[in-house]
């Protein structure tokens, strides 16, 4: 789904105060970036989305992608519940950027982790974009971060992106559909402790879980 005004308004609020621009980036006119659909793959290793919870806007500088995700969560140890140690989204955007193509320069993840002494995270996510046929293009990207227990706070996480493949941007993105897939694991070396990793909390009210993609231009 695409984000509604008030939750645009605060998303929007938060990465760009967050964003850390560099000055060789190129920027595309407003305008130049829009979303036309938003499609969830449901798999059935992780619980890290639903159709229709996961929302995603531009920013009004067209500099970044916010995903906001309303139930990714992991969780182990004897309070888990039903929740899995493994949450995995895969994200489908159809855009369209008219004389543009971008790539991910730099990621943010947004969210609360609390990890008792034994327990260890892994976020990674990774992207690609996929041509009219179905077929991946050159330019894929990912990064990976590894968190350790104890720790419990809500988080800030920023990672360089890394190309997996040698070629960088190419025009013909520019019309590709763009696939994003993210997942949060928790492991632990005794069944008796735990840990929790899910969206900010502001009081009892979980704000959801956030990936910000930051976007490095190129004018076709």
């Amino acid at each position: 789904m695409i984000l509604s005004p008030l939750l645009f308004f605060f998303f929007s609020f938060y990465v760009l105060a967050s964003a850390q621009p560099t000055s060789t980036a190129v920027k595309p006119p407003k305008g130049a970036l829009t979303i036309s659909a938003v499609d969830v793959d449901v798999d059935t290793d992780g619980n890290g989305c639903r159709p229709g919870s996961v929302a995603v806007g531009i920013s009004e500088d067209n500099s970044l992608i916010n995903l906001l995700f309303d139930n990714f969560q992991a969780a182990v140890g004897p309070n888990s519940g039903d929740i899995r140690k493994r949450a995995l989204c895969k994200v489908n955007v159809t855009m369209s950027s008219p004389g543009w193509a971008f790539d991910v320069q730099t990621v943010d993840f947004r969210g609360y982790i609390k990890l008792s002494t034994g327990v260890d995270a892994s976020l990674v996510s990774r992207w690609k974009w996929i041509d009219n046929k179905g077929v991946d293009m050159k330019g894929k990207g990912n990064m990976q971060k590894k968190l350790s227990g104890p720790l419990e706070r809500d988080f800030l996480i920023h990672k360089d992106g890394e190309l997996s493949d040698s070629e960088a941007s190419v025009c013909s993105k520019a019309s590709a559909r763009f696939q994003l897939t993210i997942s949060a694991s928790l492991s632990s070396t005794s069944s008796s402790i735990e840990g929790v990793l899910k969206g900010t909390q502001d009081g009892a009210v979980d704000r959801g879980f956030s990936e910000i993609l930051n976007l490095a231009w190129r004018k076709c």
